[in-house]
């Protein structure tokens, strides 16, 4: 017996002929074979591509599935780290505190919903405190190191009486340390900071950590250089910070800010802004008011950075001293 496909093709080819020739035999037996290998792989396809089907559908289930966990818990990320972010803002100085200052811009640009940069002040027997901290970190991590930071701060001054910035910095690094059980071997987190104080007339004490002041007097800029040490576990060794006293003249304008803007890539040839062009775009805008300043520090941060992601937290202060 052949195949009945083949059966059919010899009954309708061969009609009159009794019996099929032997010679015929073997290659109709082939013939034969070949559809019934044929008809056996094709049903065998058929039972694993619904097979397949089936699977597929079921791993679409579960995909869509774990994409509904996923989002959610996505979500429920999102709302606790933008409530940080309000617990965060609430530590930040109010418009009032900052109108103690005569004439006063900050720009702050988070690299994420919270931020490792913060500006902190206080007003306390009648002198007035203002710092620009850059924590250890960005983001959440960064975040948890702000408020630590801030909340030292605030002992320092109110609690224990220190007036002198570069002692605050000392007391707030021990507060580190113990905090966070810093050791030799441990991560070196603290903050870079520049931390001054003003007795609201013609006198400023300044100490600085890692990172500069810049003053602008009479058309020129100058830098009280910083300690090469972080408010933090640096070395085993702890050096004190200096400090800095500053005799304002009336339209002097103090700039105190974090690494991020001058870090930030961008440009023609993708390369950092660098401090040597944010001073002299500093410069070039010291004269304005010190809203149109700021706005000139965003538009020339946005031209720069163009497309490129933001890479770190960005903090700029300007006080003017009228």
């Amino acid at each position: 017996m052949y195949h009945k496909l083949l059966e059919r093709q010899i009954r309708r080819n061969l009609r009159g002929i009794s019996e099929i020739p032997d010679e015929f035999q073997k290659i109709f037996r082939a013939i034969s074979d070949s559809y019934n290998h044929y008809e056996s792989d094709r049903a065998l396809l058929e039972r694993s591509l619904d097979l397949s089907s089936q699977e597929l559908s079921s791993a679409n289930v579960r995909i869509r599935d774990a994409y509904d966990v996923i989002e959610q818990k996505a979500k429920d990320i999102t709302d606790s780290i933008q409530y940080a972010e309000n617990i965060q803002k609430a530590l930040l100085p109010s418009d009032e505190e900052l109108a103690l200052w005569p004439e006063v811009f900050i720009l702050y640009q988070p690299k994420d919903i919270v931020s490792g940069d913060f500006y902190w002040m206080q007003h306390h027997n009648n002198l007035v405190y203002l710092a620009a901290c850059d924590c250890t970190g960005h983001g959440v991590p960064g975040a948890f190191m702000s408020m630590i930071g801030s909340s030292l701060l605030d002992k320092a001054v109110v609690e224990k009486g220190l007036t002198k910035p570069n002692e605050i910095f000392h007391e707030v690094r021990k507060g580190f340390v113990n905090a966070l059980k810093q050791t030799g071997d441990t991560q070196k987190d603290g903050m870079d900071a520049v931390l001054i104080n003003w007795d609201k007339g013609a006198n400023l004490q300044v100490a600085a950590a890692f990172s500069p002041m810049l003053i602008s007097t009479n058309g020129e800029l100058r830098e009280i250089k910083p300690d090469r040490q972080p408010v933090g576990f640096h070395t085993d060794e702890h050096m004190p910070f200096t400090h800095h006293e500053v005799q304002l003249e009336k339209g002097d304008t103090i700039y105190i800010f974090s690494d991020g803007y001058p870090d930030q890539f961008g440009g023609p040839k993708d390369k950092k802004f660098m401090m040597k062009n944010f001073k002299k775009l500093l410069l070039s805008i010291q004269d304005k008011e010190m809203n149109e300043q700021k706005t000139i520090l965003e538009t020339t941060l946005a031209e720069w950075k163009g497309n490129q992601e933001q890479i770190d937290d960005v903090l700029v202060i300007g006080v003017r001293f009228s």
